[in-house]
């Protein structure tokens, strides 16, 4: 398992702009991070599962 964990949300944030390979994936860890804060009370990441994508689809007619 590799956790990693920040001592606040703006380092998180930080290595998650860094680290992200574009936007969905930015937004993904986000909201991971936030997650694991309201429900464990920690800043960390669980990365030993495979990050899910956000995709946006625009039918423009």
């Amino acid at each position: 398992m590799k956790k990693i964990t920040f001592e606040n949300r703006l380092e998180a944030i930080n290595w998650i702009a860094e680290n992200a390979e574009d936007e969905g994936q930015f937004e993904v860890l986000r909201e991971m991070l936030n997650y694991n804060f309201i429900y464990f009370g920690a800043y960390f990441l669980d990365l030993s599962k495979p990050i899910d994508e956000v995709v946006m689809i625009d039918k423009k007619k």
